[in-house]
C-alpha cells in the first residue's frame, strides 16, 4: 500500500480543498446511508422486513471499512468506495427461491441467517478473487467478455432492481402472472415510480451534486407535510404500509454472531450455487467497468491491478461484518472532483458518517417513507436499463441489441446465470457469423501481375509472359476456422475449374495467418484433393511452425499435389514455379555467364566506347557466401555481374533477412545507392549464392570518367536510368494491383 497518507491528510486539512472535500463527503455520506437502507429493503421484504435495520447496519459497517481502505490508499484522490447494489437483487431472488423450495418451512430467522451467510461468503470470495486478479494481473482476461454480454447482464441487473423496488414499496413482488395483485396496491408504489422517473429525468438533464440529496429530502418532507395535513399519525402510516416499523434508538450494527452461521442450512448452498456464481461474476466485471469509467472521469491512467488488490483487501476486512460486495462507486467518486475538493478527505468523511449512523443514528432512518426507498431502488434500476438498453439501441448493431434482449428474457423466465450463459453463446455465434464474412484471401494475383525477384534475361521473361496465367498466388490472413475455410475452398475450386483451364501452380502464402482450427486443416485437405484431380500443384510459403505441425499431423504434404519442402517465402515459391515453367518450355532457367563486353556492347554499341568504359572498372572474384555489398561502407560501388548470382537482402524488424532481388549475369548491383546524392553508402546487403565474377565501378573512378570521358559517362547514366526505370515500372504495376485489391 501507499505510504504518506497521514501527511497527505494533514496537508488536506490545512489546504484550500478542506471545505469542498468535507462538503462532498457529507453529501456522499447522506446518499450512502440512503442507498444502504434501500439495498437492505430490497433483500429483506415481507416477513423479513423486520431485519432491515440489522442489515442496514451491516452494510454501513462495510461502508466504513471499504470507504476508508480505498479512500486512504487508492491512486484516485477523492474516490468513494461502498457496498454495491448489484448483488441485492440476486440475493433477494435467492432468498425468495429458498423460501419456496418444496417442503421448505424455513423460519424468518433461518432465512435471515441464510441471507447473512450468503452476504459474508460472497463478499469474502469476491475479496479473494479481486486480490488474485490484481496479484496475477488477470484483468485483461476478464475484459475479453463481449461487450453485448456485459451490457446484457448489467441491464438484467437493472431489471431485477426495478422489479425488487415494488417489494420495497408495496410488499408485493412484480410478477407478470400477478399484475392484478400489483394493481391493487398501486397507491403504495405509484408515488415511488413517479419519484424514480423524476429523479432519473433530472439526473440525466442536470449534473449538480446537490440535486440528488435535494430530491430525497424534498420527497421525505413532502410526505410528512402531507401526512400532517391529513391528520394521520405515524402509526397509521405504518399500518397502511407507508412507513417502516420504527427501528428504535441506538446502534444499527451488531457483530455477526457465530450462532448465525450455525443457524444457516449449509446444504442449501447447492441450490444457491448459481446465484453465488452470478454475484461473483457481476462483481468482477462491474469493478473493472467502474475502474475504466473512473480513469476517464479523473482523466488519468491508474494501475488497475493495484486497485483490484486494494478492493480485495477491503472486502476481506468487511466480510466478517456482514457487508455486501463493495468497490469504487463511480457517481459518488466524482463529487469531490466536481466541487474542486478531490482529496482523501472525501472517503474519510464518508466512512465517519457511516460510522456515526450505524452506532448512534438508527432512529433517524424510520422517517424515510417506503416509496422513497423503493423509488431510489427503481431509479437505480431504470438508470441501468437506460444506460444499457436505451443507449445501446442507438449505438450498437441490431445483433448486439438482440443479445441484450435475449439475456433479459432468459433472466426473467429462467435465471440470471443462464441468461449470462445465453448471452455468451449468442455473442459467440454472432462473432462466428460476422467473422466468417471476412475473406481470408487478402490478395489474389497470377503470374501476369507480378514475378519473382529474380533478374532474368529477356528471353526468359518473354517465355514467362505467355505462361503467367499458370501461376495463381493467394495471400491468406487472419485466423482460418471452419466457417472462413469454406470460402477459401470455394475460391480455390473456382480457380481450379475455370473455363480457360486450371493453373499449374497455386501458391498459398501463410505469412499473415495467425492459426488454423481442425476444420480449416480438413478444408485444406479438400483443396489438395481437388488440385490432384485437375493436375494442379500446391506450393505453401511462409508457414508458421504451429501450422506446419498441424499439416504434418494430417499428412497434408504427402502425395503429388503438394510441392515439398515448404518454401521460406512467397518469392522463393514463385521462383521455383517460374523455373519449372521455363524448363517445360525448353528453356534452362539456370544463370549462364554473360561476358562483360557482350553486355556493354548492348549499351554503348561501339567496341571503342566499351574499351574506354572497361578501363574504369575493376575485376573481382567472389565465392558462395561472400558479402559483395553491405550497408555502412562509405565508398559507393556499382557491381556488374558477369558470372554467378548475388541475392540482395533487407533486414526485417524481426531480425530475418528478406530477399528483394536475385541478380545474375548481366545485372547491376547497387545502382540506386550509387547515384544518390550525399554520402549514403549501400542500402542493402548483397550475398553471393555461388562462385562468380563481377566488375566494379567505384565512385572515384566514375568522377574521373565524368572528367575525362563525359560522353561515356552520360551514355552510362542514360542506360542506368533506363535500367532503374524498368524495374520501377514493374514494381509500380504490382503495387497498383495490390492497392486495388486492398480497396
Amino acid at each position: 500500500m501507499q505510504t504518506g497518507w497521514k501527511q497527505e491528510l494533514k496537508e488536506n486539512l490545512r489546504g484550500a480543498v478542506v471545505v469542498p472535500s468535507i462538503t462532498a463527503g457529507l453529501v456522499a455520506g447522506v446518499l450512502t446511508v440512503t442507498f444502504m437502507f434501500s439495498y437492505s429493503a430490497v433483500i429483506f421484504t415481507g416477513e423479513l422486513s423486520g431485519y432491515v435495520p440489522r442489515a442496514t447496519g451491516q452494510l454501513l459497517f462495510g461502508g466504513v471499512v471499504i470507504a476508508l481502505v480505498l479512500g486512504l490508499f487508492s491512486e484516485l484522490r477523492g474516490v468513494v468506495a461502498l457496498p454495491q447494489d448489484n448483488p441485492t437483487a440476486i440475493i433477494a431472488v435467492m432468498i425468495a427461491t429458498l423460501s419456496q423450495l418444496p417442503g421448505s418451512a424455513l423460519s424468518p430467522e433461518i432465512l435471515f441467517a441464510q441471507a447473512v451467510v450468503i452476504m459474508v461468503v460472497s463478499t469474502a470470495l469476491s475479496g479473494v478473487i479481486f486480490y488474485l486478479v490484481g496479484r496475477w494481473r488477470l484483468a485483461a482476461f476478464v475484459q475479453l467478455i463481449p461487450y453485448p454480454v456485459i451490457a446484457g447482464f448489467l441491464a438484467a441487473t437493472g431489471w431485477l432492481l426495478f422489479k425488487g423496488s415494488f417489494s420495497v414499496m408495496a410488499d408485493q413482488a412484480f410478477d407478470f402472472t400477478q399484475l392484478t395483485a400489483l394493481g391493487e396496491v398501486m397507491h403504495l408504489w405509484l408515488p415511488g415510480a413517479v419519484f424514480a422517473l423524476i429523479t432519473l429525468f433530472v439526473s440525466l438533464k442536470y449534473s449538480n451534486v446537490f440535486i440528488m440529496p435535494g430530491l430525497i429530502l424534498s420527497a421525505v418532507a413532502l410526505f410528512h407535510i402531507t401526512l400532517f395535513l391529513s391528520g394521520a399519525s405515524s402509526q397509521e402510516a405504518i399500518a397502511h404500509g407507508w412507513l417502516l416499523q420504527p427501528f428504535g434508538e441506538g446502534a444499527l450494527w451488531q457483530p455477526v454472531p457465530l450462532s448465525t452461521f450455525l443457524a444457516a442450512d449449509w446444504t442449501l448452498f447447492v441450490a444457491e450455487f448459481t446465484g453465488l456464481a452470478t454475484i461473483l461474476s457481476i462483481a468482477l466485471i462491474s469493478v473493472l467497468l467502474n475502474l475504466t469509467a473512473l480513469e476517464s472521469a479523473f482523466n488519468r491512467d491508474i494501475d488497475v491491478h493495484r486497485e483490484m488488490r486494494l478492493a480485495g483487501i477491503a472486502n476481506l476486512l468487511a466480510a466478517p461484518g456482514g457487508s455486501l460486495v463493495g468497490y469504487h462507486y463511480v457517481s459518488l467518486s466524482t463529487l469531490g472532483r466536481r466541487m474542486r475538493g478531490g482529496s482523501r478527505l472525501v472517503g474519510v468523511v464518508v466512512a465517519v458518517f457511516c460510522l456515526l449512523t450505524m452506532t448512534v443514528g438508527a432512529g433517524a432512518l424510520s422517517v424515510f417513507p417506503k416509496f422513497v426507498l423503493g423509488g431510489l431502488v427503481m431509479f437505480i434500476g431504470l438508470g441501468f436499463l437506460y444506460d444499457w438498453v436505451v443507449k445501446s439501441w442507438s449505438s450498437l448493431g441490431r445483433g448486439d441489441v438482440a443479445i441484450i434482449f435475449a439475456i433479459l428474457f432468459v433472466v426473467e423466465f429462467i435465471g440470471f446465470l443462464e441468461g449470462v450463459a445465453t448471452g455468451v453463446a449468442a455473442a459467440v455465434v454472432l462473432f462466428v457469423v460476422s467473422y466468417s464474412k471476412i475473406n481470408v484471401v487478402r490478395l489474389v494475383m497470377d503470374g501476369n501481375d507480378f514475378s519473382s525477384n529474380v533478374d532474368r534475361p529477356d528471353d526468359h521473361r518473354k517465355a514467362l509472359s505467355s505462361e503467367g496465367q499458370k501461376i495463381l498466388y493467394l495471400k491468406l490472413h487472419g485466423f482460418i476456422f471452419f466457417a472462413s475455410s469454406i470460402k477459401l475452398y470455394e475460391e480455390v475450386v473456382e480457380a481450379l475449374t475455370r473455363e480457360s483451364g486450371p493453373p499449374e501452380f497455386v501458391i498459398l502464402d501463410f505469412q499473415l495467418v495467425s492459426g488454423l482450427d481442425t476444420s480449416a486443416v480438413h478444408g485444406l485437405v479438400k483443396i489438395k484433393k481437388k488440385a490432384l484431380e485437375v493436375g494442379t500443384q500446391l506450393a505453401l510459403a511462409h508457414v508458421p511452425a504451429e501450422i506446419d505441425q498441424q499439416l504434418h499431423e494430417e499428412e497434408f504434404l504427402d502425395g503429388d499435389a503438394v510441392i515439398e519442402p515448404i518454401f521460406k517465402d512467397a518469392d522463393c515459391a514463385l521462383e521455383w514455379c517460374e523455373d519449372f515453367l521455363l524448363r517445360t518450355a525448353g528453356v534452362d532457367p539456370s544463370p549462364k555467364a554473360l561476358p562483360i563486353d557482350d553486355r556493354l556492347i548492348e549499351v554503348f554499341k561501339a567496341k571503342a566506347v566499351v574499351q574506354k568504359f572497361r578501363s574504369y572498372l575493376e575485376t573481382t572474384e567472389f565465392s558462395q557466401g561472400d558479402v559483395v555489398s553491405q550497408p555502412g561502407i562509405k565508398q559507393r560501388l556499382l557491381h556488374f555481374i558477369e558470372q554467378g548470382t548475388v541475392s540482395i537482402y533487407l533486414d526485417e524488424l524481426d531480425g530475418e533477412k528478406h530477399r528483394i532481388r536475385s541478380a545474375g549475369p548481366g545485372s547491376m548491383v547497387g545502382v540506386a545507392s550509387f547515384f544518390r546524392q550525399g554520402n549514403v553508402g549501400t542500402l542493402a546487403v548483397g550475398i553471393a549464392d555461388s562462385k562468380g565474377t563481377a566488375h566494379v565501378l567505384t565512385d572515384v573512378a566514375f568522377e574521373r570518367m565524368k572528367s575525362e570521358d563525359p560522353e561515356v559517362a552520360l551514355k552510362f547514366q542514360t542506360y542506368a536510368l533506363e535500367y532503374v526505370s524498368d524495374r520501377l515500372a514493374s514494381n509500380l504495376r504490382t503495387l497498383a494491383l495490390v492497392l486495388r485489391l486492398e480497396e
